[in-house]
C-alpha cells in the first residue's frame, strides 16, 4: 500500500493523474485494498482512497474480473448449489450439460469442448469465462425446452449465469465502441448498465448455500463482493 501511495504521489509530480487502481483478487490484494482504506463489506462498503498528492481527489479501487470470475466458479463448484431470490443454480447442470456435449447432441448450443471434464476438474481462468457465458445458458434453455429431466429445474442456473456473464461484460470492457454491455459507461447506456448492477447488488446479498448460510458472509465471498465493489467503483 505504502509503495502503491509513493508510485501514485510520484506519477502526479510529473503531471499524470491516477484515477482507479485494479489489483487482482487475492488475499495480498485485499490487505493492500483495506490499508488504502478500502472497506469491502457489503453492510459498509468504501470504493475509494485518499490520493496522496490531493486531498480534493479520491481514487475508486477494482478488482480483476477475470480473478472475480474464477473465484465464483471455485464457489458455484464447492457449493453445488446456491439459493436466490430468483431460484437456485445447480452444479449439477452444468455436468449434465457436459455429459451431453461428450455424446454429441445434435440441434444444441455446443458448449466449448475445454469444459470437458468439468464435475473434476479446476478449470483456469478464461474456461471460467466460458462457462459463464450466453453460449451455456442458450443450452441450458434449449434443453429446458425439450423437457428433458435432468434440466427440468434449471431455470435458477440459467439466470445465475446470465447475470455472472452480463456483470463480466460490463467490467472486461475494453473497446470504445463495444456494443450492448461491452460498451463503455456512456449516458446512453448508463440505465442498461446501472440495471444490472442494481440486479446483482439485490441478488448477491441473498445468495446462499444449501444450509442458508449467507455466502458473502461466508470464506468464499470475495468473488461476489468483489463485483460489488466494482459496482460502487
Amino acid at each position: 500500500a505504502q509503495l502503491l501511495r509513493l508510485t501514485i504521489g510520484k506519477l502526479s509530480d510529473i503531471g499524470i493523474t491516477v484515477l482507479a487502481v485494479t489489483s487482482d483478487a487475492t488475499a495480498h490484494s485485499v490487505q493492500m485494498a483495506k490499508a488504502l482504506g478500502i472497506h469491502i463489506d457489503g453492510d459498509d462498503m468504501k470504493c475509494t482512497f485518499q490520493h496522496p498528492s490531493s486531498s480534493s481527489q479520491q481514487i475508486a479501487y477494482f478488482f480483476d474480473s477475470c480473478h472475480l470470475l474464477r473465484l465464483i466458479r471455485n464457489a458455484f463448484q464447492n457449493f453445488q448449489s446456491i439459493q436466490f431470490i430468483n431460484g437456485i443454480a445447480h452444479w449439477q447442470h452444468l455436468v449434465e450439460l457436459v455429459a451431453l456435449e461428450e455424446q454429441e447432441l445434435s440441434n444444441m448450443e455446443r458448449i466449448p469442448s475445454t469444459l470437458a471434464n468439468l464435475k473434476n476438474h479446476v478449470l483456469k481462468v478464461n474456461c471460467a469465462t466460458q462457462l459463464f457465458s450466453e453460449s451455456v445458458a442458450s443450452a441450458l434453455e434449449y434443453l429446458l425446452s425439450l423437457d428433458l429431466p435432468p434440466f427440468q429445474n434449471c431455470i435458477g442456473t440459467i439466470h445465475f449465469l446470465c447475470l455472472i456473464n452480463n456483470l463480466f461484460d460490463i467490467f472486461n470492457s475494453r473497446n470504445c465502441y463495444g456494443k450492448g454491455l461491452k460498451g463503455p459507461l456512456l449516458p446512453e447506456t448508463y440505465s442498461k448498465i446501472n440495471h444490472v448492477l442494481i440486479e446483482a447488488k439485490t441478488i448477491f446479498v441473498t445468495l446462499s448455500d444449501t444450509s442458508n448460510n449467507q455466502i458473502i458472509k461466508g470464506k468464499q465471498k470475495l468473488g461476489f463482493l468483489g463485483f460489488l465493489l466494482n459496482a460502487e467503483s
